[in-house]
């Protein structure tokens, strides 16, 4: 689910946002408002000062006090060089860093895209038929013949992974008598979809859950040259993209060797809460006032927004996405392109939201789950320099990680 879901005809101009400088109450009205000199991307003790100052001011927006103040992690780096991973606020009475695990909700579509296209590069066929897949392959000939496909003969891998598919969201509707506070098996999701009316065809672009859950079946039934049987998504994500990225504490929700009830009262507490998990800390999720949100069961979230990560981790994944001897150029290509037009000026990739701007194309994506909000970002330069920025917090009150992460990258190209 992504944070309101961010690809609101909104132009995220790549300067600081005059509106978040007369939030942060113009204390930072030392910083320039003027174009940047994006090719200087150096890194300095001074630029890490400011980045500092806006994001204690960022937290101060968000939190009625000290307790309350949401706990943030950041990676930044610059033409692959990590320069900051640090974090903000503490979790269980230890502060935060640039390893602290956060659910990051809807960026896990980025991880599920690249999975696809690399099966679709590798020579994938579909288990059951031998259909190798591509993007022009229908449904049909992976989920078999049923009324509800051959109803949609134009619905296809493509149009699952740009957006373009008008399936129903299914965190936004969910079928009738699924429960969206109880688990759910896959296979019961897939069949309450499956008896859902058709839809009708069109080009257009419609955010949908849907699209990126159907992904994650499809890998399920897909077979890679050599294989005898299918992997499972999370076993295909692991070994395609986390291990060779070394995304080294980046998992799943159902991973997690310890687990929480949502219906416990202790998730009411304070967000300084936190969990121990595996060499990372997982902060516990913040709810604000409520005690019993929707989504929170694995399952509802399989293929577009179960992931776990850390801001470090985040920075390897940007990384490895830029560099073609770890995600092919063809696939990261297919990624980082405009497929499907959102607004006049912002479009969606595969995974990624694609904005062109004056001296720099900005890919972007936002998250957001039940207790945490999260935004990476990448700005691609003219002369082909480049820089990221990942944020994460274990609160799913908060809005403008986008604003914020713009007035890092001003300061980055300053």
């Amino acid at each position: 689910m992504d944070q309101r879901l961010k690809f609101r005809a909104r132009s995220r101009a790549r300067e600081i946002s005059p509106g978040f400088l007369r939030r942060l109450g113009g204390c930072l009205l030392f910083i320039s408002v003027t174009a940047a000199p994006v090719h200087a991307q150096s890194w300095s003790a001074a630029k890490s000062a400011q980045i500092d100052q806006i994001v204690a001011h960022f937290r101060e927006l968000n939190g009625a006090d000290e307790a309350t103040l949401p706990s943030l992690s950041l990676s930044i780096g610059i033409d692959g060089r990590l320069v900051a991973a640090k974090g903000y606020g503490s979790s269980d009475g230890k502060p935060v860093t640039g390893n602290t695990l956060y659910e990051i909700g809807s960026i896990t579509k980025q991880f599920t895209a690249a999975a696809a296209l690399e099966m679709i590069r590798s020579g994938a066929v579909v288990g059951h038929s031998g259909t190798k897949l591509s993007l022009a392959t229908p449904l049909s000939a992976v989920f078999g013949d049923g009324q509800y496909w051959k109803a949609q003969p134009w619905l296809t891998v493509g149009r699952l992974l740009t957006m373009r598919s008008n399936l129903p969201n299914f965190t936004r509707r969910p079928p009738d008598g699924a429960d969206p506070w109880q688990p759910i098996s896959d296979s019961a999701l897939f069949h309450d979809i499956e008896t859902q009316p058709p839809s009708e065809q069109s080009d257009d672009f419609d955010y949908s859950n849907t699209n990126y859950f159907l992904l994650a079946e499809l890998m399920e039934q897909s077979l890679q040259p050599g294989q005898t049987r299918p992997q499972t998504y999370h076993d295909l994500l692991r070994r395609r993209i986390f291990e060779p990225a070394g995304m080294a504490n980046t998992r799943f929700i159902d991973d997690q060797q310890a687990t929480f009830d949502p219906d416990a009262s202790t998730l009411s507490a304070p967000i300084s809460a936190a969990l121990k998990v595996q060499s990372a800390t997982l902060a516990l999720p913040d709810y604000g006032r409520r005690l019993r949100p929707a989504f929170t069961h694995p399952d509802w979230l399989k293929g577009s927004a179960d992931a776990v990560s850390t801001a470090l981790d985040l920075f390897a994944w940007d990384k490895a996405l830029m560099d073609p001897k770890i995600v092919p150029a063809a696939v990261r290509d297919a990624m980082l392109s405009g497929q499907a037009r959102v607004s006049p000026t912002l479009y969606y990739g595969m995974g990624w939201f694609y904005e062109e701007k004056d001296d720099s194309t900005v890919f972007s994506h936002s998250g957001s789950v039940p207790g945490y909000t999260s935004y990476n970002e990448i700005v691609r330069q003219k002369d082909g320099r480049w820089f990221c920025v990942s944020i994460l917090s274990n609160s799913d009150q908060l809005d403008g990680l986008d604003d914020l992460a713009n007035s890092i990258g001003y300061i980055i190209g300053e």
